[in-house]
């Protein structure tokens, strides 16, 4: 018996190796993915800083650290940290994009492409989505309430490096905020890292996943945690619709409301109102979906 029992165990384990060898390399793979884009960007600023310090450097001809001292003023400015962000973004995408293409956008067959024309490229998903996007962005609101409630200094410092990040002009604030952001992030998230975390995961779990990492993208706890309801709709999204196209339309429609949402009556911008809007869209989304109950559309 103890034969039996031993050999049964040894079997269990070298069944279990391959698949914990599989979980840890699809884990391992995405963050290096982000990491990846993450790197690109510190570079880039990076470069930027050096950049205006020998700038700095050559038109009063002190040396590189007292230049980078007398150009930190300036660097810390909204007008040098909004372009700062377009650049870094724009430069990221460029990259985000060619990548995904390469190695997913290409590999489109006849039958995803259908897909998408059949199911996806309608109008009633493209309502859906839309409701989606303004239903979470108000779930956001109400998280980010919370974590004021909680720690206010932390919500305060927040506001103030959003201010500071996207402030210098509002121009380019939409372009960096609308534009840029959905399709850089799209194409990272939804894109390169849920394509691989696929090959490794079921769905639900794929969601989870990238969720999180997409939480970690933005690399401040704030804002990590109030995208998550987000990004797991964009990973949701993403694989019913076999696309990184209706993300980036839901991504960019999301970031739009913050803008939206200023122009607003200052009563929409309350917990109360927040509450309301996203039972509404919830409730909303529910009984569309429900109407497509058992059919093959999306939704």
């Amino acid at each position: 018996m103890t034969d039996i029992y031993v050999d049964k165990q040894y079997r269990y384990q070298r069944e279990r190796e391959p698949l914990i060898s599989k979980i840890v390399e699809g884990i391992i793979l995405s963050f290096a993915i982000m990491g990846m884009f993450i790197g690109l960007q510190m570079m880039i600023s990076v470069a930027a800083t050096l950049g205006v310090s020998a700038a700095y450097a050559a038109k009063t001809g002190c040396d590189m650290q007292i230049a980078m001292l007398l150009s930190a003023k300036f660097m810390t400015t909204g007008s040098f940290m909004t372009g700062l962000t377009v650049a870094a973004t724009a430069i990221s995408a460029l990259f985000s994009v060619s990548f995904y293409w390469m190695i997913w956008g290409r590999k489109k067959t006849e039958a995803d492409r259908q897909y998408f024309k059949e199911k996806v490229l309608k109008e009633k998903p493209f309502i859906m989505i839309s409701i989606a996007a303004v239903g979470l962005y108000y779930v956001a609101i109400l998280i980010a309430e919370l974590i004021n409630v909680i720690s206010p200094a932390t919500m305060e410092s927040y506001n103030e490096l959003m201010e500071m990040s996207l402030g210098g002009s509002e121009i380019l604030a939409l372009l960096a905020a609308v534009i840029l952001a959905p399709v850089n992030e799209e194409c990272i998230m939804r894109g390169l890292i849920l394509k691989n975390l696929q090959k490794f995961f079921s769905t639900p779990v794929v969601i989870i996943i990238q969720a999180v990492m997409f939480g970690i993208f933005h690399m401040n706890w704030v804002q990590g945690i109030y995208v998550l309801p987000i990004g797991a709709a964009l990973g949701y999204v993403a694989i019913k619709s076999r696309s990184v196209f209706p993300c980036i339309y839901m991504h960019l429609f999301y970031n739009m409301m913050s803008f939206v949402s200023a122009l607003l009556p200052k009563f929409c911008q309350t917990v109360l109102f927040s509450v309301f809007a996203a039972v509404v869209c919830a409730v909303v989304i529910w009984y569309m979906g429900k109407e497509n109950y058992g059919k093959n559309e999306f939704g």
